[in-house]
C-alpha cells in the first residue's frame, strides 16, 4: 500500500468514525428554570425524533437527542420555547432551560399538609441515619428493602439503578443550590454582583457545578469570604454568557 493509499484510507476512518459518533444515540439532560418554581405539565418534545417526555417536580428531564435535534418545552403556563441542540449539550449535565411564564395569574399558597412520622413519634434519636427521598429509593433498590435481595439484579439489567443515582445527584444539585442562595442572599447577587433578577437561580445551578464552590457548600459550615472569592470569577463567566446570548438573539 503506497503513501496515498494509506492517507486516503486514514481520511475514510476518520470522516466514517464522525458520521458514526453523530448517528450514535445520546441523551439530552436538562434542568427548566422557572420564575414561579412551577414545573407542572412542561412536555418535552424532540419533534426530530417525534418523542416526548415530561419534567419531573423540580424541572429535570432527560430525552433522546442528536446534535441539531429540535427540541421544544410546551407547557400550560410558561411560552413556548424551541431549542436546537449543539454538540455542548450533549456532554454538559444538566442543560438548563429558562422558560417565562405565559401570564400573570394569582394562585394560592401552596397548603402544606404535616405527616406524622417516626421522628414525630419519637422513634428516631441523633444516632439515627436519616435519608433523604432519593436515598431512601436508592437504598431499597440496592438492599431490597430487607427482603431477599432480587431487586439489586433486576434493576442493575433494567438500568433503573441509573435513573435513581442521577435523581440522587440532582437532589444533591438541588440542596446545594438552595445553599448557594441562602448564604450569598438573592439581594447580593442582584445588587452587588449585578446578575439579572430573573437569572439568578440559573446562575446559581451554573455556580455550583464548579469543583470549587461544590467543595465548600459540601461541608456543614460554609466559609462565605471563601465562596464569595471563587464565585467572583464566575459571575463574570455566566454575565459574559448573558451577553453573548442577547446579542445572539438581536
Amino acid at each position: 500500500m503506497n503513501l496515498t493509499q494509506k492517507l486516503l484510507s486514514i481520511i475514510l476512518l476518520f470522516v466514517s468514525s464522525i458520521h458514526l459518533a453523530q448517528d450514535s444515540p445520546s441523551v439530552l439532560n436538562g434542568k427548566i428554570v422557572t420564575r414561579d418554581g412551577n414545573f407542572e405539565g412542561i412536555v418535552i418534545l424532540n419533534s426530530s425524533k417525534d418523542i416526548s417526555v415530561l419534567s419531573d417536580d423540580k424541572g429535570y428531564f432527560s430525552i433522546r437527542s442528536h446534535i441539531n435535534d429540535t427540541i421544544r418545552f410546551i407547557s400550560p403556563n410558561h411560552t413556548e420555547y424551541q431549542y436546537v441542540v449543539n454538540e455542548f449539550d450533549i456532554k454538559r449535565s444538566p442543560v438548563l432551560f429558562p422558560l417565562e411564564p405565559l401570564y400573570s395569574i394569582n394562585r394560592l399558597d401552596e397548603i402544606v399538609i404535616t405527616k406524622i412520622d417516626s421522628d414525630a413519634l419519637g422513634f428516631t434519636d441523633k444516632y439515627t441515619k436519616r435519608y433523604t427521598p432519593a436515598e431512601r429509593k436508592l437504598r431499597t433498590a440496592k438492599t431490597g428493602g430487607g427482603m431477599i435481595p432480587i431487586d439489586p439484579f433486576v434493576n442493575m439489567l433494567s438500568g433503573r439503578m441509573s435513573m435513581l443515582k442521577k435523581n440522587l445527584a440532582y437532589e444533591k444539585t438541588d440542596h446545594r443550590v438552595d445553599k448557594l442562595i441562602e448564604v450569598v442572599t438573592n439581594e447580593r447577587l442582584v445588587d452587588y454582583y449585578h446578575i439579572p433578577l430573573d437569572y439568578v437561580e440559573g446562575f446559581a445551578y451554573y455556580a455550583v457545578e464548579k469543583t470549587e464552590i461544590k467543595e465548600l457548600l459540601n461541608v456543614g459550615m460554609v466559609n462565605v469570604n471563601e465562596l464569595e472569592r471563587e464565585l467572583t470569577p464566575v459571575v463574570f463567566e455566566f454575565l459574559e454568557m448573558i451577553k453573548n446570548k442577547k446579542e445572539e438573539e438581536i
